[in-house]
């Protein structure tokens, strides 16, 4: 089934437009469904996460919801409601083969060793299922210059992406581009996708 990469949210409802142009195509969402950029009222954002959610409870197996930064403060902190009831509904990765979406990308040192991950096993079945308080705390590591450590798959930035997972390809958003980006670089290939606000998105 062919594949639209809708990147970062932020309030736009340019997502119905790629899904219309899409009939019969899986849909991946990379997080960040609030907090939009161009001053959108916070109501209509909610009205739009909204739709997004009813998206993918009426068509569960096609949609994929992955939880972006932003997203875990409205889980972690303001308890918002449509997160808090859905939370069923959001994952943390996606893969199909040795295509990996997340949020804002996986370094290889950092699942390697903050992480504690394995490669030879299914790495988004990992990331969803976090084993013990290591791991979870692994995955919302904050990048940080001075102490070189490395941000995990909420923060990642493009700096720490130069080392990524390797011999996988990686789809995400979190560092905005104008359009697509797609880097191959230190036995990785990165494809940046936040590009939505600029009405750009990806299709594979």
């Amino acid at each position: 089934m062919p594949t639209i990469i809708l990147g970062d949210i932020h309030g736009s409802t340019f997502w119905k437009t790629a899904v219309a142009e899409n009939p019969d195509c899986r849909c991946v969402f990379l997080g960040d469904y609030l907090d939009g950029k161009d001053e959108i009222d916070f109501d209509a954002e909610i009205a739009n996460f909204q739709e997004i959610v009813n998206f993918k409870k009426a068509n569960p197996n096609n949609v994929v919801l992955l939880l972006g930064n932003h997203d875990l403060m409205y889980i972690e902190y303001e308890k918002q409601p449509l997160y808090v009831d859905n939370l069923h509904l959001f994952q943390n990765a996606y893969q199909v083969d040795n295509i990996i979406f997340t949020h804002a990308g996986i370094v290889h040192r950092w699942f390697v060793e903050d992480f504690g991950g394995s490669l030879s096993h299914n790495i988004s079945e990992q990331l969803n299922n976090p084993a013990d308080n290591k791991q979870h705390n692994a995955l919302r590591q904050v990048g940080d210059k001075y102490t070189d450590t490395v941000g995990g798959i909420f923060m990642a930035g493009v700096r720490e992406l130069y080392e990524p997972l390797q011999g996988f390809t990686q789809i995400v958003g979190h560092n905005q581009v104008s359009d697509i980006k797609d880097i191959s670089i230190n036995g990785g290939r990165i494809i940046f996708c936040d590009c939505l606000w600029n009405e750009r998105y990806l299709k594979i």
